[in-house]
């Protein structure tokens, strides 16, 4: 079990991508990590299914408020669009991004995710894979976008889309954990 003793906290809101949840979550159980699901609000949310706002109930076990730097081994951001574009604007996200990379923990992002580390500031002298509809917004922040299937950068790991977590996954279990 290659993450037994890790702990993971995966952050999801209405419209997180529901594979870009999915098979991290089941992922890091698998492989015995103790996963946390952050949000909001605890309860659940919807992944984006088709239109957005209907895809499959996401369970979250507690607020993003409620998470500690200190007690995060891994910090995943699945994509999605309105996910993301939510959660970068909610500060106290912000601010554990930043307490979880000033820690030096391993940051993951995937699709769209790279707004939040843009929101903290993350990307700047970093390659983000990311799809290309947000490739400017990388380039604005001071990072260089790529299509490659996944990265790693100093500590954060970033993939294109789910067609490619595989790749990401693969990368992943290469450094992590140290």
């Amino acid at each position: 079990m290659r993450y037994q003793g890790k702990r993971v906290a995966i952050i999801v809101d209405t419209g997180t991508h529901d594979h870009e949840f999915w098979f991290p979550y089941y992922r890091f159980l698998e492989e015995g990590a103790q996963v946390v699901v952050a949000g909001l609000e605890p309860g659940q949310v919807l992944g984006e299914g088709v239109n957005g706002k209907d895809g499959l109930p996401i369970p979250v076990d507690c607020k993003i408020d409620e998470l500690r730097a200190e007690e995060i081994d891994l910090l995943f951001l699945p994509g999605g669009i309105y996910g993301p574009l939510r959660l970068r604007m909610y500060q106290p996200l912000i601010e554990l991004v930043r307490a979880c990379h000033a820690r030096g923990t391993l940051i993951c992002s995937i699709c769209h995710a790279p707004w939040i580390l843009i929101s903290a500031g993350l990307v700047r002298g970093r390659t983000i894979a990311c799809p290309p509809d947000i490739a400017v917004d990388i380039e604005n922040a001071g990072g260089v976008p790529t299509e490659e299937p996944a990265v790693l950068d100093k500590g954060v790991l970033s993939s294109v889309y789910f067609g490619r977590l595989p790749e990401m996954f693969a990368l992943l279990n290469q450094n992590w954990p140290a």
